[in-house]
C-alpha cells in the first residue's frame, strides 16, 4: 500500500468518526437513573446534637450533689429521695413534684423554692430555711421541721400528718385547709398564720403562738393546747377550743 492510499483511508475513517459516536450513543444500553430522594430533615435532640430535657435534668442533679449549690435550678420532677443535701443552697429552685422522700436537708436554703406538689415524707429539715417556699399541695407527712423558718411560706393544702414542727417560723405563713393531723407544734411561732379549715385535731399546740392567726373553719378536736397563746393574745382556756 503506498502513501496515497493510506492517507485517503485515514481521511475517510476521520469522517465516519462523528457518526459512529453518535450511533454508539443511540444503540448503548442505557442505566436506569436514581431517583433521588431528598433525605428528611434531622432532629438535632434524636442526633445527639442537642440535650435531652433528661439528660439536662441528670446533669442539673450531678450539679448539685457536686457542688451543694444550685440557685434557681430546674429540679421539677427530679428523684433526690434518701439523698444528703444537707446546706445545700437550692434557693428559689424549682423542686416542684420531686422526690424529697427521706431526703437529707438539713439547715438547707430553700428560701422562695417552689416545692408544689413535693413529695417530703419523712424528710429531715431541721434548721433549713423555706422563707418564703411554695409548699402547696406538698406531703410534710412525718417530716422533721425542728426549728424550721417557714415564715411567709405558702402551705395550702399542704399534708403535715405527725410532722415535727417544733420550735419552727411559722408567722405569716399560709396554712389554709392544710392537714396537721397529730402534729408536732411544740412552742411553734404561729402568730398571724392563716389556719383557716385546717385541720389540726390531736395536735400538739402547747406553749405555740397563735396571736393574730386566723383559725376559722379549723379542727381543733383533741388538740393540746396547754399554755399556748391564742388569736386574742391571751392564754389558752380549759375546755374544747372553737372557732
Amino acid at each position: 500500500m503506498n502513501l496515497q492510499s493510506l492517507i485517503t483511508i485515514i481521511a475517510v475513517l476521520t469522517a465516519l468518526l462523528p457518526t459512529a459516536i453518535h450511533l454508539a450513543k443511540i444503540f448503548a444500553p442505557q442505566s436506569p437513573v436514581a431517583s433521588i430522594v431528598p433525605n428528611p430533615p434531622k432532629n438535632p435532640v434524636q442526633e445527639g446534637l442537642l440535650p435531652t430535657e433528661e439528660s439536662v435534668k441528670k446533669s442539673t442533679v450531678r450539679q448539685l450533689v457536686n457542688t451543694n449549690r444550685c440557685v434557681k435550678c430546674d429540679l421539677s420532677g427530679a428523684d433526690l429521695k434518701n439523698k444528703d443535701l444537707s446546706r445545700a443552697d437550692l434557693t428559689q429552685a424549682n423542686l416542684s413534684r420531686a422526690r424529697l422522700d427521706n431526703t437529707k436537708l438539713i439547715n438547707t436554703i430553700l428560701s422562695q423554692s417552689n416545692l408544689q406538689a413535693a413529695n417530703l415524707v419523712k424528710a429531715h429539715l431541721n434548721g433549713a430555711d423555706l422563707k418564703r417556699a411554695d409548699l402547696r399541695d406538698a406531703n410534710l407527712s412525718q417530716a422533721e421541721l425542728l426549728d424550721a423558718s417557714l415564715s411567709k411560706a405558702n402551705l395550702t393544702k399542704a399534708t403535715l400528718i405527725k410532722a415535727e414542727l417544733r420550735d419552727a417560723d411559722l408567722t405569716f405563713a399560709n396554712l389554709t385547709d392544710a392537714n396537721l393531723q397529730q402534729a408536732s407544734l411544740y412552742g411553734t411561732l404561729l402568730q398571724h398564720a392563716d389556719l383557716r379549715g385546717a385541720n389540726l385535731s390531736g395536735a400538739d399546740l402547747r406553749y405555740a403562738n397563735l396571736s393574730e392567726a386566723n383559725l376559722q373553719g379549723a379542727n381543733l378536736d383533741n388538740a393540746e393546747i396547754a399554755n399556748a397563746i391564742m388569736p386574742d393574745g391571751q392564754p389558752a382556756y380549759t375546755g374544747q377550743p372553737r372557732y
